[in-house]
């Protein structure tokens, strides 16, 4: 909003894809002259937030004077060369967004070697405790045996 675009992209902009296709100055200064911006970011009490929406409120200057714009979208030269109006992602958009769902998918198979590994481990740490209680149980029914037969 404050700095405008050059070539497409938003000036000083640092977000992953800052780039505004098909609109020219012209439009860019008219949402300029439309839209304040008012960063309340920061603020978590909602008395002031809700004071902060009654204020903008009361200074409603109603519907914007001019004429409104309308921005026709079209195909590339590449593109049918049809009538219809198209709008395409930005290709940086697809690749990063082609990137993430492979990362996901490693994540995903990660997650699963890991639960396995552990479902492993707790089985075997069973068997050992269960293997421990039979052991401490024959050694009791044993001994108890083996004192019956000492004292007859």
């Amino acid at each position: 909003h404050k700095n405008g675009v050059e070539g497409g992209k938003i000036v000083g902009s640092t977000g992953a894809i800052p780039f505004l296709e098909n609109l020219t100055a012209e439009h860019i200064k008219r949402f300029q002259e439309q839209i304040e911006l008012v960063n309340i970011m920061e603020t978590e009490d909602i008395g002031k937030i809700s004071a902060k929406i009654n204020e903008l409120k009361a200074r409603d200057p109603g519907a914007f004077g001019a004429d409104p714009i309308v921005i026709q979208l079209t195909e590339d030269a590449g593109g049918s060369g049809g009538a219809a109006s198209v709008a395409s992602a930005n290709p940086q958009f697809l690749e990063i967004e082609k990137r993430l769902d492979a990362i996901e998918q490693k994540i995903e198979f990660t997650d699963a070697e890991i639960a396995m590994r552990v479902g492993r481990k707790i089985g075997r740490d069973i068997g050992i405790l269960y293997g421990l209680v039979a052991g401490i149980i024959a050694f009791l029914v044993i001994i108890y045996w083996m004192s019956g037969l000492l004292f007859m």
